[in-house]
């Protein structure tokens, strides 16, 4: 289970463990105060050191900044710092021994233009199943599991089936967590290949079409009378398809939920499961609130990913700005895939159901891919990619190990022990304070 224990599944590096530097995430063009602290005895500062800020995105432009510092009487390190323009910056500490300096140590901070400072990252999974469709586990277990490899939030989205979600929200809510959950489901119109997700919604859409067949298709026939500009007129079952999109997308925002156009490139039998040409038409639509461009596939399907990431560059390039997310699709947690291979990351205020809205609605929000046995990959907008990249290094797993100890009590839970909820309380905000540290909100 090693490799599941933080976002990017490698060792922690010493700076990151026997070492804190606060703030590492700062406003750009400021200056800065850091302090860089051994968690350990054995660790203490003592003698001459000098300090030099690299900025990684202005390499061999002679913007380095190089301090002497010595040690305050606790043994950590204190310096002050003019911070310049948003990018990663490598903080070299090096010890003044016997003429020279030799190496101790390297950090590494990033600075944010006020935009994007003001925001927190939170990672989340969208789109995931329970034994309550096709998935392996129970949807307490599958919480639990999210919650111990370090999700901010998620929801059970089984196909055709909302009630897993509401059980598994109902039943921790009632708990001190602090991870953000969502009801969901997969919806499934009839007569329509095409799978979309509910997330969030206050209401299932599936349980909507069920319970009058005849208002959907009524409804959905009035849309394709809409319908006057698809690239086949003749093309009645595609048509029909987008409309059936159309109303399912209208629906969750109904239900102030997020709507997401599922794996479009998803290879099944003879081909993919619905035909390029609708994919495009719904992509230019844009009736969704989200495009999934990073999908659970398996190693052997990762083609598919390839290509909708083909696509949203294409998209792109007509001028089109589509938001995204990632999503593991999971359908269990224990068989070594999909889980915390694939994921979203959002930019936001909170996390929040409209705060993470918001956030992917403006295109800040990246698709990331942490493949077992594979170096990380991020899609998205450059400057939201670049951040991400260092959170997944830097960040999140120290965070992701916080929340392991959250999830390990969730599962207590799931299998009756309460005698745990003490120890959760005292849990509360580890997550969040975490992050006020690292964004500079708390004494130094």
């Amino acid at each position: 289970m090693l490799e599941y224990y933080n976002a990017v599944k490698s060792p922690l590096r010493k700076a990151q463990t026997h070492y804190k530097i606060v703030p590492k995430i700062v406003p750009a063009g400021k200056c800065v105060l850091f302090r860089i602290t051994p968690l350990y005895e054995k660790l203490r500062f003592n003698g001459d050191y000098t300090i030099t800020l690299y900025p990684v995105m202005q390499n061999g432009q002679k913007k380095e900044i190089s301090l002497n510092i010595v040690p305050e009487s606790d043994g950590s390190l204190k310096f002050s710092a003019e911070i310049g323009d948003e990018q990663e910056y490598n903080v070299f500490l090096r010890k003044h021994v016997d003429d020279k300096y030799e190496d101790v140590e390297i950090f590494n901070i990033y600075a944010l233009n006020e935009d994007l400072y003001s925001l927190r990252p939170y990672r989340g999974d969208m789109h995931l199943h329970s034994y309550d469709s096709d998935g392996r586990d129970d949807p307490l277990y599958v919480v639990s599991s999210y919650r111990r490899v370090g999700f901010d939030f998620m929801a059970l989205t089984d196909h055709r089936n909302y009630a897993p979600s509401v059980k598994a929200k109902a039943f921790y809510n009632k708990y001190p967590i602090d991870m953000a959950l969502y009801h969901g489901e997969e919806v499934h119109p009839p007569e329509n290949a095409v799978h979309m997700v509910n997330f969030g919604g206050s209401f299932s859409v599936n349980a909507l079409i069920e319970s009058d067949k005849d208002k959907y298709y009524a409804e959905v026939k009035e849309i394709m009378k809409t319908v006057t500009d698809y690239p086949d007129p003749s093309a009645e079952n595609e048509i029909y398809m987008y409309a059936s999109c159309k109303w399912v997308f209208e629906k969750i925002r109904e239900g102030g939920g997020i709507s997401i156009f599922c794996h479009p490139y998803w290879r099944v039998w003879n081909g993919y499961y619905i035909s390029d040409r609708l994919t495009d038409y719904i992509l230019k639509k844009k009736d969704f609130t989200a495009y999934e461009l990073i999908g659970g596939y398996h190693k052997f399907e990762f083609d598919s990913n390839e290509l909708q990431i083909a696509k949203y560059a294409d998209i792109r390039a007509q001028g089109y700005k589509l938001p995204i997310v990632g999503v593991s699709d999971s359908h269990g947690c224990d068989t070594g895939e999909l889980m915390n291979w694939f994921g979203t990351i959002v930019f936001a205020r909170s996390s929040s159901l409209e705060d993470i809205k918001q956030a992917i609605t403006d295109l800040k929000s990246v698709a990331y891919e942490t493949v077992k046995d594979e170096m990380p990959r991020v899609h998205g907008e450059f400057r939201y990619v670049a951040y991400a990249f260092y959170l997944l290094r830097e960040v999140f797993p120290i965070h992701d190990l916080y929340c392991s100890a959250e999830g390990a009590l969730m599962y207590r839970l799931s299998v009756g022990d309460e005698s745990v909820v003490p120890a959760l309380d005292a849990l509360k905000g580890t997550c969040e304070r975490y992050l006020d540290e690292i964004f500079g909100k708390t004494d130094i």
